[in-house]
């Protein structure tokens, strides 16, 4: 079995985000680090490796030009990986064309739940619906080639005996593992492959952004302390 692993990266919260002239967010190549997400489906596939080692584990790193360093974090797993440029990130329909057109080989796709730094979570359903495959939603775990997702009381299980695609969220249960040493010094000599940049126009124009972050509604707040009268007391005066 071909599996294929989707990373989009995130960027890294200990560096201040940069405003591009677009007024977009910089995706600063080397200020990307693995989401929760993309660390839970590249655990899924090791895992699958693990359990037959006769599967194929590839990966391929969506992001601006010059991802190699977040390419090399996943080459340290023995993983070969591989980058494309994307353009129009924050047009989700771009993204999910660019990765349908390297993503056709694959019998296995696992991608992130949330794909990059947008929280829309459409990204894996719009390249199940370009490349007309099933998808699985949420998987949180995995046993042998059987993933697992909880809805509501129960536990869902599918088996991995078709062309499909899963999308995984973070899960204490899919943990990514730490590398080999070994590993990690191979990787940051290896050369990273770079697919074909994906250029595309987006079918809608983005005609204005505002910079949200640091600039949210002020609040408020209220520390209440005492005893539970005290507190009660409290409570009532600033409410009436």
């Amino acid at each position: 079995m071909k599996v294929l692993v989707l990373i989009a990266g995130v960027l890294d919260p200990k560096w201040p985000v940069q405003i591009a002239d677009a007024g977009l967010h910089e995706r600063s190549p080397d200020r990307l680090i693995l989401s929760p997400f993309d660390e839970a489906a590249l655990e899924m596939a090791l895992a699958l490796g693990d359990a037959d080692p006769s599967t194929s584990i590839s990966a391929i790193v969506a992001g601006p030009a010059g991802a190699s360093k977040l390419a090399r974090t996943v080459a340290a797993f023995n993983v070969p990986v591989a980058t494309i440029q994307v353009s129009n990130w924050w047009d989700q329909n771009v993204v999910a064309a660019a990765l349908s057109s390297v993503a056709t080989d694959a019998d296995l796709i696992l991608i992130g739940r949330e794909f990059g730094d947008c929280d829309d979570g459409v990204v894996p359903s719009l390249v199940a619906a370009r490349l007309e495959r099933p998808l699985f939603v949420r998987a949180q775990a995995i046993r042998g080639r059987n993933v697992m997702r909880e809805s509501v009381s129960a536990e869902e299980w599918l088996t991995l005996d078709r062309r499909l695609i899963v999308s995984v969220t973070n899960d204490r249960r899919t943990r990514l593992r730490k590398p080999l040493m070994k590993n990690v010094m191979q990787a940051r000599q290896a050369t990273i492959n770079e697919l074909p940049a994906y250029d595309a126009e987006s079918s809608a124009e983005l005609v204005a952004v505002r910079v949200l972050a640091g600039c949210r509604s002020p609040a408020d707040c209220h520390f209440v302390i005492g005893s539970p009268d005290e507190q009660a007391e409290r409570l009532a005066e600033m409410l009436a």
